[in-house]
């Protein structure tokens, strides 16, 4: 498989990056130059016939599109609809090649319930499911996504698993080509301006993680060509970003506990920093863990604790080596999720406000910096209380009721004055 399959992920990372340099290199969603129609498709014919790799870039930077007669801006609405749809495409392809999505997905849901059930002597929980009319009722065994399980689906899920194992074994450890070809797309994906793209290439990160992160050869793929990219969108705050602060901060903590604090994590960067024990000799050398060679029980740490993910922390802004250390300190003072992932938003929160000072206006770019009330690193130091309202609110009901209240104080007014009593 590794002659097929290794050009075509080359292919792809080529191919989104030359796809992609426009916005990135501009900052804007514009793409008045890029358009091609019948209009200026004669500028393209000499390009073309040179057939070097000005041309095929300048081909995808376009999305291989000739838009005719379109009007400029249903132009750039397909060319944006085009390069945003290969994007996604090639992440729900990777997606369900390491089991984050489809079939494969559910087995390893199934396989977590199952757990869960042996683990709290719990039979009733192979039963149950999401709450549905259709699967409330049934009293027999269901998958992790509502639905009944069939006779062989146990033999089944075993096979899936084994597959499971062995593809992503094969993708991230076997061949250096695919294995780095896939890992640096999925870096680059961080950076596209598409929180739909953005928030899926974390997951693949995590599970990229779990895989090699024990290797000492993706040390530095790893912990400075990922780390960086992640720690810059905390810290620069991108508006298209916003709503999804936490899961790149999860991926940050996933590569700082797994590469210098010798903790790991559970599958998909959740649950609490485990704390593999540290050589007595050397504080930086840790005990390596015992699913080292199973990513979807957790997977590895880099025994030799790395120095890369802490040079790039310390190339922020208002960073030196005591605010780290108070950094590792804390990490591993309080290895829980949440107080983990706190710890480095105080972290980042600090350099985010030094880098601002430096800053000039975004001019409306699609990277400039979110404003202060959707920041992430902001949440702390927000008011949590409710402004005071300028007047009353009233609702509609009340509006009633004070209608209502006003009918019945005229007719108490005018009680005697009824013609009904007016003969009495």
């Amino acid at each position: 498989m590794a002659p097929i399959i290794r050009p075509v992920f080359e292919h792809m990372q080529q191919r989104l990056d030359w796809s992609w340099a426009p916005i990135l290199e501009s900052g804007s969603a514009s793409n008045l130059d890029l358009v091609l129609t019948s209009r200026n498709c004669e500028c393209v014919v000499e390009m073309t016939s040179r057939g070097d790799n000005e041309w095929l870039k300048s081909y995808y930077a376009r999305g291989g599109l000739f838009v005719g007669d379109l009007d400029q801006v249903k132009g750039e609405s397909v060319l944006e609809k085009v390069r945003v749809e290969i994007t996604r495409s090639y992440c729900d392809v990777i997606q369900s090649a390491l089991a984050l999505k489809g079939d494969w997905a559910l087995a390893l849901a199934n396989q977590a319930k199952q757990e869960q059930a042996i683990k709290k002597n719990d039979p009733s929980k192979l039963n149950c499911g999401p709450k549905t009319r259709l699967n409330d009722d049934l009293g027999v065994p269901l998958n992790a996504d509502g639905t009944p399980r069939n006779i062989n689906q146990a033999s089944l899920e075993a096979r899936q698993l084994l597959r499971i194992n062995g593809l992503c074994h094969f993708l991230l450890l076997e061949d250096e080509v695919i294995a780095g070809t896939l890992v640096l797309t999925s870096i680059q994906c961080l950076s596209y301006p598409d929180a739909f793209t953005c928030r899926r290439c974390t997951r693949i990160c995590h599970r990229i993680l779990e895989t090699v992160a024990w290797a000492e050869r993706y040390a530095n793929l790893i912990g400075h060509q990922l780390f960086l990219p992640a720690v810059r969108a905390i810290v620069t705050e991108p508006k298209w970003m916003v709503g999804m602060e936490w899961d790149m901060i999860g991926v940050v903590r996933d590569i700082y506990c797994r590469l210098v604090l010798g903790q790991y994590l559970l599958p998909g960067g959740q649950g609490p920093g485990l704390q593999q024990v540290p050589d007595v000799n050397n504080k930086s050398c840790f005990e390596q863990t015992k699913c080292v060679t199973k990513p979807l029980f957790g997977g590895g740490i880099l025994c030799t604790a790395s120095q890369f993910p802490q040079q790039v922390l310390a190339g922020l802004p208002g960073v030196n080596s005591k605010s780290i250390n108070e950094l590792n300190e804390r990490l591993t003072r309080k290895r829980s999720a949440k107080d983990q992932k706190d710890a480095l938003r105080d972290f980042m929160q600090v350099a985010a406000e030094q880098l601002k000072l430096t800053e000039e206006g975004s001019n409306g770019s699609i990277h400039g910096r979110a404003i202060s009330e959707e920041s992430v690193l902001n949440q702390k130091i927000r008011d949590a209380s409710m402004p005071v309202m300028p007047e009353k609110l009233h609702t509609y009901k009340q509006f009633l009721k004070g209608e209502g209240k006003k009918i019945s104080e005229a007719e108490n007014v005018l009680g005697s004055s009824r013609l009904d009593n007016l003969f009495e």
